[in-house]
């Protein structure tokens, strides 16, 4: 999320970090809509792009294939658990490494790459490892393929809430915390 850090924006990629930073504080309200906007154009262009660049059947690989990763309905408690649990070590990941002033460090983006890395090893046979509604998004609409696909919101956008709960109520520093300052 932050490994290419934007002093404009702060490097939001993802409508549910977006979120999550939003609840904690680190981004003002007015901003919100309009960053979930870009996010979800870019997702769109950014498939557009890989589905130009390749060919056929590899277009699944090329975008990560996420959204074709559920093909039953049996599937759907394990995906969403596992979008909810990878999502929410991401943006626990990115609201403490980066905008939590008790916690920030510089290694920020180490150990939020350091996060996907590993939530995608452990959880991508499960739900594809998505954690990123606009990522989604930009493959499902240029394959139109919209099978599952609210997945990858609820998952994330869940997490979002959970990891705004406890910065604010339990592990936030004093700035973020509504009780227990």
């Amino acid at each position: 999320e932050l490994a290419v850090h934007s002093p404009s924006s702060g490097g939001h990629f993802n409508p549910a970090v977006s979120l999550a930073a939003w609840l904690i504080g680190g981004l003002n309200i007015v901003l919100l809509l309009p960053y979930w906007v870009a996010q979800m154009c870019g997702g769109a262009i950014g498939a557009a792009l890989a589905k130009a660049m390749t060919a056929g059947e590899r277009y699944v690989n090329a975008t990560g294939g996420a959204f074709s990763a559920i093909t039953s309905d049996e599937q759907i408690p394990a995906a969403i658990v596992g979008e909810i649990v990878m999502t929410l070590f991401l943006v626990l990941a990115v609201c403490m490494g980066a905008i939590n002033e008790k916690t920030k460090t510089p290694l920020a983006p180490f150990c939020i790459g350091f996060t996907v890395t590993a939530d995608i090893l452990a959880g991508g046979a499960v739900s594809g490892a998505c954690m990123n509604p606009a990522r989604a998004f930009g493959p499902a609409l240029v394959a139109n393929y919209w099978d599952y696909h609210w997945l990858y919101w609820v998952g994330p956008m869940v997490a979002s809430l959970i990891a705004g709960l406890l910065l604010r109520l339990l592990i936030g520093g004093r700035e973020i915390r509504l009780f227990l300052k």
